[in-house]
């Protein structure tokens, strides 16, 4: 992925704010990965059912005028 399409830096201060980890669409194999920040860093290999989202309440989401959901499932948001 090329920098310059990434709207979300993958940085600690965003990852500790990241809710993915209580998502109800974030799976056991993405807890066990330890995964979150799906805006960044692109969709999972875990292979999630989309079960609900919490993007719409994220601080990184709002942050960065995110407007997409399932990160996890579609990809990295790109500019």
């Amino acid at each position: 992925m090329a920098e310059n399409e990434r709207i979300v830096p993958d940085i600690d201060k965003n990852a500790s704010r990241c809710l993915c980890p209580g998502c109800p669409t974030h799976n056991e194999c993405m807890k066990s990965n330890e995964e979150r920040i799906f805006c960044s860093r692109g969709k999972t290999e875990c292979n999630p059912e989309k079960k609900g989202c919490l993007c719409g309440t994220c601080p990184v989401e709002k942050e960065y005028g995110l407007y997409d959901f399932y990160y996890c499932v579609e990809g990295y948001a790109k500019k």
